[in-house]
């Protein structure tokens, strides 16, 4: 087995383990993901938890993911002290308005959730939690991350996407980016309805460095019944805000 295969196998096992949860996942159930041989697996195992990667679950035989990770990911978050910086701006928004709050940033053809807050009432939304990867062009994140990407990146993105946004939520890229002008007008996004999520609904505003390349997005989401007219400008205002402080407080830090 190569270094290259090695590593895919690797990674794959470890996206494996992530999604089994706390329950952990079997040493043959990821043979069977693997499609490798038992003592392939376990080497593989082995060598993940000697670095902190993989430990042990409750469950004997089962495997989780290790605190490395956790470290890692840490440090990985807070590039540019973006996600250290965000954390207050969540937390007023989610005391002030009671809803859940998001910082998103695009990673690669995906939208990550790097911070979460949440509020008084439960919500349902397409990340889930901290860590959580969502489609370019699903929800208002994607959207309004899309509408300040360059033309290349974003349609580039969107053709790679198409086939999971029609397929999995019912999405049309022609529909997406005849949106964007009116979310770059308006300065922020309110999402297109889909099949995962038609009860709920969001805000979205961007975070944009003084070049104006978006570092992310401030995102909420909450049921649509609750979304009126005086909510939606309540919380575009609110929002717009909070990006243009976290800005400041991004350049500050880094002078």
């Amino acid at each position: 087995m190569s270094g290259t295969q090695s590593l895919e196998r690797a990674f794959l096992l470890l996206r494996v383990i992530a999604a089994a949860g706390q329950q952990g996942a079997s040493l043959e159930e990821l043979r069977a993901v693997l499609r490798c041989s038992q003592a392939t697996v376990y080497r593989l195992l082995q060598y993940l938890r000697r670095q902190g990667f993989v430990r042990g679950a409750q469950q004997r035989g089962c495997y989780v993911l290790g605190y490395e990770l956790f470290a890692l990911g840490a440090q990985a978050g807070n590039a540019s002290a973006l996600r250290e910086r965000a954390r207050p701006v969540l937390l007023r928004l989610a005391q002030r308005f009671g809803d859940t709050f998001f910082l998103l940033v695009v990673d690669g053809h995906q939208v990550l959730c790097l911070d979460m807050l949440a509020g008084e009432l439960p919500v349902q939304s397409y990340s889930g939690a901290v860590g959580g990867r969502i489609p370019m062009g699903v929800g208002q994140a994607s959207q309004v991350l899309l509408a300040w990407l360059g033309r290349t990146a974003r349609n580039e993105i969107l053709a790679h996407n198409a086939a999971t946004l029609r397929l999995d939520y019912g999405l049309d890229v022609q529909h997406i980016i005849a949106s964007l002008p009116s979310v770059r007008r308006l300065g922020y996004a309110s999402g297109l309805v889909d099949k995962r999520l038609p009860g709920y609904t969001g805000l979205a505003v961007p975070i944009l460095a003084s070049d104006g390349q978006p570092l992310g997005a401030l995102s909420c989401a909450l049921a649509r019944p609750r979304m009126t007219d005086t909510r939606r400008q309540a919380l575009a205002q609110a929002m717009q805000d909070e990006a243009r402080r976290l800005v400041i407080a991004l350049g500050e830090q880094g002078a």
